[in-house]
Parts: structure tokens; C-alpha cells; sequence
């Protein structure tokens, strides 16, 4: 069975890109972002550390899933903004499976992807549970628009080891400055050779 990990930047493609790879592979996804959103909806936070907790519970929410559909011979994309520091535990998870796997880090402009996250949320083009930091659901009149500053969007992401991420795996790069140019097909097939060479290993 496969694992294709899609990690990086924030606006970066990395969901329509993973939308397109299931198409391709008929690999079902797992989204760190969409269980934050069943979270948010369903719990709700009162100040920013109790969001940060949800983030939290998310991720050991989606291990937990991806573990389970190993478990059980499914192959499958995971995407999430891995940080270094969550190298040991996706290393494990994955060992104690041995399934082939393959990580895609979507990299580039990192002003780029700033400018585009500050859009989006600008635009509500996502859950706004992502957008608000002091409480969801927000109270009526309360303001619904945050706009991140390019020191927050560097604490948040740039400094969190996202780019060292690696596991014992084939780690393929991928340009996403315009997410647009990114050869869906081309990609599909680097990572069919990727896992093809660990099952020749094998």
C-alpha cells in the first residue's frame, strides 16, 4: 500500500493539488485543515491557546485515521503542514506499517504565499474558524477579518522547521510559486517511480 504525504508551505496548492493526485490514484485524503474545521464547528475556542489545542487535537486526530486505514491495507494522501518536530512520530507510524511512501514538499516565494494567504482570508475564501485567533463562533458584532503580518506568517510557519521535514522515504520538491504551472501528470509520475523503487527494493 502507498502513502503520499503532501507537506509545505500554507497557500501553496497543496489541496487542489491533492484533489487532483486522488483523481489520478484513486487514493482517498486526509486533511489536517478539514478535521480543524469539523473542531471548530463542533467545539469552538475561546482564546487563541484553545485554538492552538485544536490544531493540536487535529493532528493526532489524523495520524490516528491514516494509522487506521493502513491498518487495514488502504492507501491514501495525507496533507498537513508538518513541522520537524513531528518527524518521529509520522517515521513510526509508517514503519509500523511498511508501506511505500513518497513526501511532497511544495515550496517557493515565500512573500508569494504571504500575499496569497492574506488574500484568502481577506477574501473568507476558507472556514473562518482559520481566519478569526480570539474566539469561534464569533459573537455578533464581533470582527470576522485578521490580517496576518508578514512577522506572524514568518513565526508561524517559516521558523517551525516546515522545510526540514524529511522521513526514510523519497522526498520530491515541488515548485508552487504559481501553483497553476504545476504539472499534475509530470508529478503523478515522479511519484510512481518513487514508490516503484521501494518496491523493487522490497
Amino acid at each position: 500500500m502507498d502513502l503520499i504525504i503532501i507537506a509545505g508551505m500554507p497557500a501553496s496548492g497543496k489541496s487542489t493539488a491533492a484533489e487532483k493526485l486522488s483523481r489520478i490514484f484513486g487514493y482517498p485524503v486526509l486533511e489536517k485543515d478539514a478535521l480543524k474545521e469539523e473542531l471548530f464547528d463542533t467545539i469552538g475556542f475561546q482564546n487563541y491557546p484553545q485554538k492552538r489545542l485544536l490544531d493540536t487535537a487535529a493532528t493526532a486526530v489524523l495520524l490516528r485515521c491514516v494509522e487506521s486505514l493502513l491498518a487495514g491495507g488502504t492507501s491514501l494522501i495525507m496533507v498537513n503542514n508538518f513541522r520537524e518536530d513531528m518527524r518521529e512520530s509520522v517515521q513510526a507510524l509508517i514503519d509500523r506499517h511498511s508501506c511505500r511512501c513518497v513526501t511532497l514538499f511544495f515550496q517557493g516565494d515565500p512573500e508569494v504565499f504571504y500575499r496569497r494567504y492574506v488574500a484568502r482570508d481577506q477574501a473568507h475564501a476558507r472556514h473562518l474558524g482559520h481566519v478569526v485567533q480570539e474566539h469561534y463562533p464569533p459573537r455578533e458584532g464581533d470582527p470576522v477579518d485578521h490580517t496576518m503580518s508578514r512577522e506572524e506568517f514568518a513565526e508561524k510557519f517559516e521558523k517551525l522547521g516546515m522545510d526540514r521535514f524529511r522521513l526514510n522515504c523519497p522526498w520530491l520538491p515541488v515548485e508552487a510559486t504559481e501553483p497553476s504551472q504545476i504539472d499534475i501528470d509530470a508529478l503523478a509520475q515522479q511519484i510512481r517511480a518513487a514508490l516503484d523503487s521501494q518496491e523493487a527494493k522490497s
